[in-house]
């Protein structure tokens, strides 16, 4: 039931793709780099800082399934209001228009982050061996389930002029959304058999620094995963860069989509042995490596095949976050803690996250893609660096 409720979310948000559709949309509301770069900021702030409250409200509790029941259905609000609003192109203005999606798209995100504690929770708890494996499958079935939503959306974008195109995508991701609430009812969840008391949320927030202090090889692990979140800079920008300045034609959304979603598929299998066999830091590394590629690929003049590329280095990078951030925390948090500590990671990362893209379209509004893509190149440098040495050698 995990595969098949991975699967189905899967292609649901591949058609709110923050790194190609989404911007799209924007794109045609706006001119300002810095707004586009406010796609990928809200759904990473969405994300990653109510993961700690997402903790909070599984923490102590036996099961998890019903919390995440209630969060799923929540979420399915937020998608249905992002149909919404692109139905009502055409009828408001496009600043009133961008307002109500940001708006839209920050409940969306916001559920998607509170959701992913419990649910990292509730697999650390019912799979105990070959986690990593298992990451590795859940990944790759949902990538090639939502390479499935990459070709509906190249098919609507070459099929139809926008608005329609965009409608029509996002109305089928918020149908198709529905399925998975109706999946995660389905799960048996084995109770965690010790049962503690609740704690106040203020307590729960001010032993954070405690619970970090007392556990150095977490803290060495999250100074260096911080920084590697520096590494999405260009993400949003790549795809729109290769349509507005090497003419691609629009069709490309689509395609780098169906990229990235086959290398997430395709490199989430070897992630998942990658990490089990020798540990999670060897992820980490590589995947500094990749960021390097990222900048220099979208420098050199290769046309398409270079972007393409790049698309297979993000899903790569995706891929390789997912399964091995969830895996390293478990194998460094005490086994009662790993919601909270997971929740404690992405809150941390979280400001990187939502500042990086801004940063890049500024950087974009004020110097060039070529200082982006260098700005890239560099953080890449730096990351590798900071995970040879900081990173911890687990297996």
């Amino acid at each position: 039931m995990l595969v098949l409720d991975s699967s189905v979310y899967s292609f649901s948000i591949a058609t709110l793709s923050h790194d190609t559709i989404v911007p799209y949309f924007v794109d045609q509301l706006t001119n300002l780099n810095w707004i586009i770069g406010l796609v990928p900021a809200i759904f990473y702030l969405g994300y990653f800082l109510p993961q700690l409250l997402g903790a909070y409200i599984v923490n102590g509790k036996q099961e998890r399934k019903w919390v995440i029941f209630k969060i799923a259905l929540a979420e399915r609000i937020g998608i249905f209001a992002i149909a919404l609003v692109a139905q009502n192109y055409g009828v408001f203005n496009d600043n009133i228009l961008l307002g109500l999606f940001f708006f839209s798209f920050m409940i969306y995100s916001v559920t998607n982050g509170m959701i992913a504690p419990g649910y990292a929770d509730f697999i650390s708890k019912n799979i105990i061996r070959n986690r990593g494996k298992f990451f590795g499958v859940v990944n790759g079935v949902g990538g090639l389930v939502g390479f499935g939503a990459a070709l509906v959306a190249r098919y609507l974008l070459e099929s139809y002029s926008f608005p329609k195109n965009i409608r029509l995508l996002f109305w089928i991701g918020f149908l198709s959304s529905l399925i998975s609430p109706i999946f995660i009812a389905t799960f048996k969840e084995i109770p965690f058999p010790v049962k503690r008391k609740t704690e106040p949320l203020i307590s729960f927030i001010k032993a954070i620094p405690a619970f970090i202090q007392r556990t150095p090889l977490f803290k060495r692990f999250m100074l260096s995963r911080a920084f590697l979140s520096f590494g999405v800079i260009g993400n949003s920008f790549y795809a729109l860069y290769a349509i507005d300045f090497l003419s691609l034609d629009i069709t490309i959304l689509a395609t780098f989509t169906t990229i990235i979603l086959l290398s997430q598929s395709i490199i989430g299998f070897l992630w998942g042995w990658l990490g089990d066999k020798f540990g999670y830091r060897i992820i980490y590394i590589i995947i500094s490596f990749m960021v390097i590629a990222m900048g220099g690929f979208a420098i050199l003049p290769l046309g398409e095949i270079g972007f393409y590329m790049i698309a297979f280095f993000i899903g790569s990078m995706y891929a390789g976050i997912r399964i091995a951030d969830s895996n390293m925390v478990f194998e460094i948090a005490p086994a009662a803690e790993t919601s909270r500590f997971i929740g404690i990671l992405n809150t941390f990362v979280a400001p990187l996250m939502t500042l990086t893209p801004l940063v890049g379209g500024a950087l974009l509004d004020i110097f060039s893609h070529r200082v982006l893509f260098i700005t890239v190149i560099v953080i890449g440098i730096i990351s590798t660096v900071l995970a040879n040495w900081l990173m911890p050698k687990l297996k």
